[in-house]
């Protein structure tokens, strides 16, 4: 299936793991242009291929967002933002719909946001739905990709990183099976879909995708580590994240939010999409750890 875009790209949050996955994907594809848009004040990545443009922004400066855009004939913006940045998608995507961009995928990649009914969505999901509500209120379409947890996660999730072990919340049962897929996979997903989609595939619509599949419990095997039952999952001083966020993540896989199947509501892509990406073999928790990232 041929997109119906012209192929040009511009990526917002080009840094962050799935962002340079992304880029680095859409630079393989023939015939298309990748700009990367960046803070004025953050220098060209290293890394960025030779055949990506890159420039500089201020994201509250709409217009002159959207003069790049322009410039560079954009016709979908891709926004793999980190967590604090998620609000600076709102007048981001004001500039795209002004620029004329045809379609915005802005940083989901984690637990649905779709589907949910006005005060029942986990507290942390909801600068992501202010943003999607955005994106409806401006009518700009946007495409949802939701991967379940980060396989790069896992160790987080139970504390191993902290004290290798696998702690497990006394409050959940740690047997619910949940969705993990690695942040290359997911970038070279979305990378995937705009390149091979036209947008009437792609427009307002949740895709949810699958690497591997596992349970809190089964990572015991899975790092060769004792359970240990806690009320506080412990963190490593590194990772920088509250040990109550993490818990909460416990207590939405026990609630089946990070399946590819469980239903929040309608449109929220249960089912999953690994299908459209035929022929592509997504990364097993297994193989990513022999891959020296334990």
């Amino acid at each position: 299936m041929s997109s119906s875009f012209k192929k040009s790209f511009a990526v917002a949050g080009a840094n962050s793991a799935i962002g340079k996955a992304t880029v680095e994907a859409l630079a393989k594809v023939p015939n298309t242009t990748t700009l990367v848009l960046m803070r004025k004040s953050t220098p060209r990545p290293e890394w960025l291929p030779s055949t990506v443009a890159h420039a500089g922004i201020d994201y509250d400066d709409i217009e002159g967002t959207a003069a790049v855009l322009r410039e560079h004939k954009v016709k979908v913006v891709i926004a793999p933002v980190g967590h604090f940045a998620v609000p600076q998608q709102k007048p981001l995507a004001s500039a795209a719909k002004e620029a004329g961009v045809q379609l915005f995928v802005p940083s989901e990649f984690g637990t649905p946001t779709k589907g949910w009914k006005k005060g029942e969505a986990p507290h942390y999901l909801l600068p992501k739905i202010e943003v999607a509500d955005h994106l409806e209120a401006i009518g700009l379409p946007s495409l949802r990709i939701f991967p379940g947890c980060f396989t790069e996660f896992i160790a987080t999730l139970v504390g191993y990183n902290a004290n290798k072990k696998v702690n497990i919340l006394n409050s959940v049962t740690g047997e619910r099976e949940f969705s993990v897929t690695t942040n290359p996979d997911i970038g070279a997903f979305v990378a995937h879909l705009v390149t091979h989609y036209p947008l009437s595939a792609l427009a307002n619509q949740a895709f949810r995708i699958e690497g591997d599949r596992i349970t809190l419990k089964s990572l015991a095997a899975t790092f060769n580590a004792p359970i240990e039952r806690v009320d506080v999952i412990p963190v490593s001083p590194e990772i920088h994240l509250p040990s109550e966020f993490v818990a909460e993540l416990q207590r939405v896989t026990e609630r089946g939010l990070l399946s590819i199947d469980t239903v929040v509501g309608e449109g929220d892509g249960a089912g999953g999409a690994n299908g459209m990406w035929e022929g592509h073999h997504w990364t097993t928790v297994k193989e990513y750890l022999e891959g020296g990232a334990k």
